[in-house]
């Protein structure tokens, strides 16, 4: 793009940077006369999802840096040892960490080698480089400790770490001596070789560490007749495990999903079969599925906690490494009240609801027949109970105050003794009008009923008390 000098991919329609469009392809340039070449800053090489993997990309890196100066400051992301210091790392240096944890970070000695691109032509560095881990836990996290420092710097300039794409290292068909140079190949397969994807730059190996050098020392044993017997097992692991790597010829490592990929690739050129272990193996470093996510991408909160953040990263870094986040996961009060508020705000779907298919029928079709009892003795008749007068609600309330049936009104009594007759009125005509009045409403009701008014009196009940009964559900 003119704007940020990154070179994106044909398949975006934005920027990842700047999030400017993609401009329309200019007039071609006059025949023979090359584009300018745009400078390559290692941006295109970060992976645009954030998808873990076991190479870790150093950005803005000073022109000075060497790869052992590289493998010095990534050595600042191993964990800290019991003084509170990590491998290369100075005593005394100020870290901020966010939990007061002092286990993030790598295992000691989990830094592979480090990758330093430089320029084929002048053995330039091209200011980025990437490291190895032994594992993809390795690098998740070196991740979590690069997050706990206030600021990461390497030869004293800050630097920018992500994770790497599937394409940034590609395999060589044909490799030849004069490309030997620029060529490495993975720890876990010698015959391959890679190369980096821009053909004007190479990645300049240097190697850290090897998974031997990382195996635990052996515990001492006590002298004596005790240490003769411990030995034996221990020879015979021992024996079962070199002939299971003399079986395989060579020790399996886990390698990284795209390096797995292009590595498949070159066994099916070279007719090379696969054992079923290797399957095992590439399951066994896959990356845990993450937890549900209690937090708000639009307000910048985390609902489990009720705490508000200013970004979207201070959110998932509160939800990775708070201590008071992983007390809340195991409260279930807590748990349900944040689920509901992600259901009230549209972050997540809201469960279906259950229905009672089985009451449904019942109130259509009613019960069955199988369920009631058949030839079963009759009940002895029971004489019906008196039914209680049914008095209406404002019977009821005139009684607390002493009122009674057949008294008058007031606090004599000498008020009016018959309730208040309710007239109909033609629609449409004023009270006051000559023939607008149609008599008593119960008279009216009981007409237009054809003398059945008890009936349409308790069709209107039955139906007020259905409405009733659907809105209670």
């Amino acid at each position: 793009m003119s704007q940020c000098s990154i070179v994106n991919y044909s398949t975006r329609h934005k920027c990842f940077r700047c999030q400017a469009p993609r401009p329309d392809a200019g007039p071609a340039g006059p025949p023979g006369i090359a584009a300018p070449r745009v400078e390559n800053h290692g941006d295109n090489d970060a992976a645009p999802e954030n998808q873990p993997s076991q190479f870790l990309l150093f950005r803005g890196l000073e022109t000075s840096v060497t790869e052992e100066l590289l493998a010095k400051g990534v050595a600042k992301l191993y964990r800290p040892n019991s003084e509170g210091t990590s491998g290369n790392q100075k005593k005394g240096a100020k870290v901020a960490s966010t939990t007061g944890d002092s286990n993030l970070g790598a295992r000691d000695g989990s830094i592979r080698r480090v990758l330093l691109v430089r320029d084929r032509k002048s053995n330039e560095s091209w200011r980025y480089g990437f490291a190895e881990f032994a594992t993809i836990q390795d690098a998740q996290a070196a991740i979590l400790r690069l997050h706990s420092f206030e600021k990461f710097t390497i030869s004293s300039r800050p630097v920018m770490v992500s994770y790497i794409h599937a394409g940034v290292f590609v395999p060589v068909m044909n490799p030849t001596a004069s490309t030997e140079k620029f060529t490495f190949s993975p720890l876990s397969n010698p015959a391959m070789k890679l190369m980096y994807w821009d053909e004007d730059a190479y990645a300049s190996e240097l190697t850290v560490s090897t998974e031997e050098t990382q195996q635990a020392p052996k515990s001492e044993k006590p002298a004596g007749l005790s240490e003769t017997k411990s030995k034996e097992p221990e020879k015979a692991k021992k024996r079962k495990a070199d002939a299971a790597s003399s079986a395989s010829g060579t020790k399996k490592m886990a390698m990284p999903s795209h390096l797995q990929f292009w590595s498949n690739r070159h066994a099916e050129l070279h007719g090379i079969k696969k054992d079923a272990d290797d399957k095992t193996d590439q399951n066994s470093d896959a990356a845990a599925p993450p937890r549900q996510s209690y937090a708000d991408p639009n307000r910048n909160c985390c609902y489990l906690c009720m705490r508000q953040f200013k970004t979207t990263a201070e959110v998932n870094r509160h939800e990775r490494l708070s201590q008071l986040h992983r007390g809340n996961l195991q409260k279930d009060q807590l748990v349900t009240k944040a689920t509901n508020k992600l259901i009230k705000h549209g972050i997540i779907p809201q469960p279906p609801e259950y229905r009672d298919r089985a009451r449904e029928r019942r109130q259509a079709f009613g019960r069955s027949s199988k369920n009631t009892t058949t030839k079963s003795a009759p009940a002895p008749e029971r004489e019906p109970s008196p039914q209680p007068e049914t008095t209406s609600k404002g019977a009821s309330l005139l009684s607390k105050m002493g009122w009674s049936a057949g008294t008058g009104l007031g606090a004599q009594g000498t008020g009016m003794t018959a309730p208040i007759t309710t007239e109909a009125y033609a629609q449409g005509v004023g009270l006051g009008a000559q023939g607008g009045k149609l008599g008593e409403a119960s008279e009216e009701a009981a007409r237009n009923t054809r003398g059945r008014y008890e009936e349409f009196l308790e069709k209107t009940r039955q139906t007020a008390r259905d409405r009733y009964e659907q809105m209670g559900k």
